[in-house]
């Protein structure tokens, strides 16, 4: 049994290994990227993708490296609205857009092939999963969602359209039996976003997360296990 529960994971990993934004060029990226795959194979068998939103597609040099480490990488550089993206000088925008996006694309893209796991994790590139990750804990909340938080919001309200709260999305995770509902607070998620910040606004996605997921259905444990540093500034943090 406990066997099963190791083996019918999926973890899709976003990442941005060339990108203008952050502390870190994108060979620091990439190895780090590296590392992320490593911790996970360390403490699961799940199986690997990596979502990539960087201006240009990697290399054949770097993808090489990466071979090793993940089952399939998709890059949606090339995709309209990352193409407009990238021209944006603000970080946070350029960031939360295109991961939203993402996410939203593969979701709807590779539904049918998501359906064949059991659960799927959401997380960052460039962090690593620590002790405190606990794979099988996860595996048994059937049709819930792992998550941290809620927190208080560090925007005021007026900028966020009244949403005070967040969860942090470093690393979370949902049962597959909900994968066609996350979809569509992907697709709900980026259509806010993109009017808040067109209103003169912004939310991120640790906010849209926390006012578009139903809090019934969400599980927050003490730790999620992940560790790494934040990309603007280089901060540890650990959760």
């Amino acid at each position: 049994m406990e066997e099963n529960l190791k083996s019918n994971g999926l973890f899709i990993v976003s990442s941005a290994i060339h990108t203008k934004h952050g502390v870190y060029n994108a060979e620091d990226r990439l190895e780090q990227l590296i590392k992320t795959c490593e911790s996970i194979r360390e403490r699961t068998i799940c199986d690997i993708v990596v979502v990539d939103g960087g201006e240009k597609f990697i290399t054949p040099e770097e993808q090489k490296r990466l071979e090793p480490f993940v089952n399939r990488f998709f890059s949606y550089c090339e995709a309209e609205l990352p193409k407009q993206l990238h021209s944006i000088n603000v970080q946070d925008i350029v960031k939360n857009v295109i991961e939203v996006f993402m996410y939203g694309a593969f979701f709807h893209s590779e539904i049918e092939k998501i359906k064949t796991y059991g659960r799927v994790f959401k997380m960052s590139g460039r962090y690593l999963l620590t002790k405190d990750f606990d794979y099988n804990f996860h595996m048994k909340q059937k049709e819930k969602v792992v998550i941290r938080g809620p927190y208080s919001s560090q925007f005021n309200k007026e900028i966020t359209g009244d949403v005070i709260f967040q969860y942090m999305s470093r690393l979370w995770s949902f049962d597959v039996a909900l994968i066609e509902y996350i979809s569509d607070v992907y697709k709900i998620m980026l259509r806010n976003m993109i009017d808040t910040i067109n209103r003169g606004g912004y939310i991120d996605i640790e906010h849209s997360l926390y006012k578009f997921l139903d809090p019934k259905i969400v599980i927050n444990p003490k730790m999620i296990g992940v560790c790494g540093n934040l990309a603007p500034n280089g901060v540890m943090i650990t959760e």
